[in-house]
């Protein structure tokens, strides 16, 4: 799986607690400190922005980010080729599957 996927996902993991945690009223120190400094209302939503929205905010980037470079033919290839870490490989694979297009879709362009 990629890295930003993991990120992205783990991402929402602290935006859904975060969320939970201040809908259901609990206090923890820094929501404790903000609403002293900066009173109820801006306390809360400093602390909502930083601990939900931030999080929200790469949740969306890391998760699309992730998706766009997401390659099923690396995934799907020969689950039982042995592991080889080079370029080369990655060129060949890269060249199999080119040459396995039809020839009415490759004048199209993705993702533009």
């Amino acid at each position: 799986m990629n890295a930003s996927i993991v990120f992205g996902l783990f991402a929402l993991y602290v935006a859904s607690i975060s969320l939970y945690l201040v809908l259901a009223g609990r206090q923890d120190s820094l929501l404790e400190i903000l609403r002293l400094f900066w009173g109820r209302t801006l306390g809360r939503a400093f602390y909502f922005i930083v601990n939900v929205g931030l999080p929200l905010v790469l949740c969306v980037v890391c998760l699309g980010w992730g998706v766009r470079q997401y390659d099923p033919a690396l995934a799907t290839y020969d689950i039982h080729s042995s592991l080889q870490l080079n370029v080369e490989s990655y060129r060949d694979l890269r060249s199999l599957q080119q040459s396995e297009q039809i020839p009415e879709t490759i004048d199209i362009v993705y993702g533009a």
